[in-house]
């Protein structure tokens, strides 16, 4: 299926002038600067995403934030590999690597979608009750193969990271016109605040267009000193 993006204005986030080379599922892709990994892959025609967990129900891109249950992908390779990621979050960069999650041999033609069948006879729990005899560690290592998403690496994680302390008098969660306001209130009465937000962009739902209120009230929080993170999930 092509794709095709909205005009100008529409996709303010995005700097048509800069394109990004990525991958998913061993297929070369190219999108731009300012995308998310989702919306890079539907301006590509990719609907196709994942399967579902139990059944592996064929599925696309449901929502454009982290409410987004579908669209789960695994990144990179090796030691490196990081299961699970919500496409709907990931900023698209350089040379990303992704991979579908719950299928095989591959996510249009997934063996497992076999399952759907015999979906009348796999109510919720049945496994509980079903596989019992003659022992339920026969069954388990398949069942466990079966229903699982990502894949985690089995090798030592190569890198370092650093941590940092951060203390504040108030914490505000949800950099909405609310979230934004409130932040700036606390700072403009002397409490050392600090704001998280779970998208690359301050705003909250209004963040993905042009808005004068939340601009402004942005500005003011970093001018008053609002320790502002970004992508950061309380």
């Amino acid at each position: 299926m092509a794709g095709r993006r909205l005009e100008a204005p529409a996709g303010a986030w995005i700097d048509r002038s800069r394109s990004v080379g990525f991958s998913f599922n061993g297929r070369p892709l190219t999108g731009f600067r300012g995308d998310t990994l989702a919306s890079a892959l539907l301006a590509n025609g990719v609907r196709l995403v994942g399967r579902s967990f139990k059944l592996h129900r064929p599925r696309g891109i449901f929502s454009c934030g982290i409410e987004e249950p579908c669209a789960v992908v695994d990144l990179g390779r090796g030691a490196r590999r990081t299961p699970n990621v919500r496409a709907t979050l990931l900023p698209l960069v350089e040379g990303l690597e992704a991979v579908s999650v719950n299928c095989w041999p591959s996510v249009e033609l997934d063996l497992g979608a076999l399952t759907g069948a015999c979906a009348a006879l796999l109510p919720a729990g049945f496994y509980y009750k079903t596989f019992m005899w003659p022992s339920w560690r026969a069954f388990e290592p398949l069942i466990r193969r079966m229903a699982g998403l990502g894949q985690a690496p089995r090798l030592p994680d190569p890198d370092h990271y650093e941590e940092k302390a951060a203390d504040a008098d108030v914490l505000v969660v949800g950099s909405g016109i609310a979230g934004l306001a409130a932040a700036v209130a606390a700072a403009h009465a002397g409490a050392r605040t600090m704001l998280l937000a779970g998208s690359a962009r301050l705003g909250g739902a209004l963040g993905a267009r042009a808005d004068y209120e939340v601009g402004e009230l942005a500005a003011t929080a970093r001018q008053l000193g609002v320790d502002v993170r970004l992508r950061t999930l309380a």
